[in-house]
């Protein structure tokens, strides 16, 4: 028995093709997470479904349109959480800004709409320095020439602490022609709704056979942006999940493994940072009665993490939080199966880091590819993947899981996060203007 990239790959085609867009708390969420549970239970695990609240939202109409000097219609992909026009939209002054940090803020940002192709360093700063001087509109000029405009959410976090900004992206193309061609006075309509819904985590478990408390999580996101097929990100680290889990199955292993499908990533790690709260909190209860106790929370002693995989065309790489060790051993295995696979050790925008937040040391595992410069939009497809690339994550991860968690005789990795990361970690979450969990 060992890992079928082909296998995986129909893993992958069930979301991406059949089942298609996934976004949060909707119906084709909760159908794949359905599947997902199906699955896994066919498979002879136990599993579960874990319910838990977002704020997603809709949109319910979009059109960017140029006034004076010349009119234009203006293709354009509103973010449905970052604030919303009504159904009249607002009509300004178009003000080109290379970025929104304080550099380049200023009065003259007042009753304008905004358009620039800038990220800035600290986006909860800048946010909150750009919300002061009370713009009417902000419009996101894409950075990569030739590729749809991305469909992102925008942050309900955000608004609630900034106000409401009514936001768009355009293409490179159309973002370049607006700023070349003079464009004066524009109308954005960007209509709206925000909704309480409810998304899934689907968690399945192989109990240890002679250390079950020790718990290793395994993990990649299902879900989607707005009207994305998300082939890449992130049915192929889901599939890669899904194929790991039947795998193991079978061989067995010596401790608990926990395979997830995390809901709400695309909404800023919503599922992940839930079943990372959970566990904190289900700790501090405990240790109030018991200080000495162990907690699931302490049990759990690794993360690994898949986000971003199938590019066919592409290099490996791995973001590590933990010891030492732990970045050695990655480094060490890929070296011994000729798996590519360039480490690091920071703190990435996937759900590793919501667990680690928690102290719990994490391996997180994408596919480098061009095509991920299309990933949001409509063009995150299977075209672009094959069996292949899902054949090398996985087959690093049965060899790595075997070695060190379903056959190890003690686990070989401290359960520790270097203060520097930990650091790093709440960085992060701070000037992404998300909660730590």
């Amino acid at each position: 028995m060992s890992f079928d990239g082909e296998n995986a790959f129909k893993y992958l085609k069930k979301m991406a093709v059949e089942v298609g867009t996934r976004p949060s708390g909707s119906a084709l969420e909760k159908k794949t997470a359905d599947w997902i549970l199906s699955e896994f239970k066919k498979m002879g695990l136990r599993a579960w479904i874990d319910e838990f609240e977002v704020t997603s939202g809709r949109v319910i109409s979009q059109k960017l349109e140029v006034i004076k000097p010349y009119k234009a219609d203006v293709g354009c992909e509103v973010m449905p959480l970052s604030g919303s026009t009504g159904s009249e939209g607002v009509t300004g002054e178009l003000l080109y800004l290379d970025n929104y940090d304080e550099e380049y803020v200023t009065e003259e940002v007042e009753g304008k709409i905004i358009i620039t192709s800038g990220q800035p360093a600290d986006r909860d700063k800048a946010l909150r320095l750009l919300m002061k001087h009370k713009p009417l509109a902000l419009i996101f000029i894409e950075t990569t020439p030739k590729a749809m405009a991305k469909n992102l959410w925008g942050s309900p976090l955000a608004k609630k602490k900034h106000g409401s900004l009514p936001t768009a992206r355009v293409t490179f193309e159309d973002g370049l022609k607006l700023v070349q061609s003079g464009a004066i006075l524009i109308r954005l309509v960007a209509e709206t709704e925000d909704r309480s819904v409810k998304s899934w985590n689907v968690v399945s478990e192989l109990k240890g056979s002679t250390l079950p408390d020790e718990i290793i999580l395994v993990g990649g996101h299902y879900d989607t942006v707005l009207e994305v097929s998300g082939a890449g990100d992130n049915a192929g680290g889901t599939a890669i999940v899904m194929e790991l889990a039947r795998i193991f199955e079978k061989i067995g292993s010596k401790r608990t493994i926990r395979f997830a499908a995390w809901g709400s990533e695309e909404l800023g790690l919503l599922g992940s940072r839930s079943y990372a709260t959970k566990l904190r909190e289900g700790s501090e209860v405990a240790k109030k009665e018991n200080e000495n106790m162990m907690t699931e929370l302490d049990n759990t002693l690794l993360c690994i993490n898949l986000d971003v995989h199938g590019g066919l065309i592409g290099t490996n790489s791995s973001n590590v939080l933990g010891p030492p060790e732990l970045t050695a051993a990655v480094k060490i295995l890929s070296k011994e199966l000729g798996s590519g696979i360039k480490v690091s050790e920071s703190v990435g925008s996937t759900d590793s880091t919501s667990l680690s937040a928690v102290g719990i040391p994490s391996i997180s595992l994408s596919r480098g590819t061009p095509t991920n410069s299309l990933m949001h939009s409509r063009e995150d497809a299977v075209q672009w993947l094959a069996p292949s690339a899902l054949q090398v994550h996985g087959a690093f991860l049965e060899k790595f899981l075997t070695r060190y968690v379903a056959k190890a005789i003690a686990f070989p990795f401290e359960r520790a996060i270097p203060e520097k990361q930990k650091k790093d970690i709440e960085d992060y979450f701070k000037k992404a203007g998300r909660k730590l969990p």
